[in-house]
């Protein structure tokens, strides 16, 4: 009489489902029809968060099982998360590399600012950044909007427009460089004009006057 088969503890399918996890660490933003996890380099995954007290702007390790399938329509893949860790971004700002290792803070952004380019006119800067007890504070012409706008730093740089306006990411270019950022998520975007550059395509890089 031959021996009973014994159950498979390994092989293929255990691999496979060990292949499938993957970790990765980023931005939160939110995407078309899904959240999205935006990493440092560039990489995209969509993110079937459910209740995760997640949301946009956070920066976080996740490690998760890819999904065979899924209507998130985004990136390279839909994570499912296993964990989620909260940790710090990059040093040098969201992208060290887009940066050149300039950290954005107050001291960095404070100033007079003139777009990029052959017409740049320090005479007649396009915006100013001063810090005061109101917060720091961008000053200028900004289409469909008052002629001020608080300057957000720390974990998600931004320019913090009033609703239904979208807020607009910032970067540091070098040290004296700022890039200003259209929404990375809205699709239906209508390009906003800050002292009369519009911050469309893949943004508005703006150089510091002396």
């Amino acid at each position: 009489m031959s021996e009973p088969p014994q159950p498979r503890t390994g092989g293929p399918a255990a691999g496979q489902a060990e292949a499938s996890l993957v970790t990765v660490e980023g931005r939160v933003e939110s995407g078309t029809e899904c959240a999205i996890l935006r990493t440092p380099g560039g990489e995209v995954w969509a993110v079937n968060f459910t209740n995760a007290d997640v949301g946009p702007g956070d920066y976080i390790r996740l490690t998760g099982a890819v999904a065979d399938a899924g209507f998130c329509m985004e990136g390279r893949g839909t994570l499912t998360p296993r964990s989620i860790e909260a940790i710090d971004p990059p040093a040098a700002d969201r992208d060290p590399a887009r940066s050149g290792g300039t950290a954005l803070d107050r001291d960095h952004v404070t100033g007079a600012w003139t777009a990029k380019g052959l017409d740049a006119d320090c005479g007649d800067p396009d915006f100013r950044i001063a810090a005061g007890a109101g917060g720091t504070v961008l000053s200028g012409d900004i289409s469909r909007h008052d002629d001020s706008a608080l300057v957000i730093l720390g974990d998600y740089p931004r320019i913090d427009l009033d609703e239904p306006m979208d807020d607009l990411p910032i970067e540091a270019r070098g040290p004296d460089g700022l890039a200003i950022m259209r929404p990375a998520t809205d699709a239906a975007y209508d390009p906003v004009s800050i002292g009369g550059t519009a911050i469309e395509g893949d943004g508005v890089v703006f150089v510091k006057c002396g």
